[in-house]
């Protein structure tokens, strides 16, 4: 199942950092099937890993989303990032909203995999990176507001 949003925030220690655009939000399933005797055709099926990925452009990019993407230490308005920095884990919130229904979907704990960021002549930088989802320590791993649809 793939979820494709309009806006999001990355949030850390409960503050909002940038404005993303273009978000995709994948959820994943492997299955193993249990077969009987001759039969060509599972007789039930189990699910044993699932994850929750990503991709999220930026609209307006800080410091501060750099730094927990990418690791490292601030100050002002530049990123230093060092030998042995990584990412640090942070809540992303996706919105999109129809006919004044909005529909958010929250990762509570997530983490960037890659950022990349097109440097042209004739275009805007809008740096893009991709997110895995992870368990929180109650075992949450996202919520998900259908509005009033549901």
């Amino acid at each position: 199942m793939s979820i494709q949003f309009g806006i999001g925030s990355l949030v850390a220690s409960g503050m909002e950092f940038g404005y993303l655009q273009g978000a995709s939000v994948d959820f994943s399933f492997e299955e193993a099937t249990l077969h009987s005797g001759s039969g060509l055709y599972p007789i039930d099926v189990r699910i044993h890993t699932a994850s929750i990925t990503g991709t999220a452009s930026y609209a307006d990019i800080d410091v501060e989303s750099l730094l927990k993407i990418l690791g490292g230490t601030v100050s002002g308005s530049t990123l230093t990032v060092t030998n042995g920095d990584s990412p640090s884990y942070f809540q992303l919130v996706f919105t999109i909203t129809t006919d004044s229904i909005s529909m958010i979907v929250t990762l509570v704990r997530a983490k960037s995999n890659s950022l990349s960021m097109a440097f042209e002549r004739t275009a805007h930088v809008i740096p893009e990176f991709n997110f895995s989802a992870y368990a929180r320590g109650d075992g949450t791993v996202c919520t998900i507001d259908a509005g009033e649809v549901s």
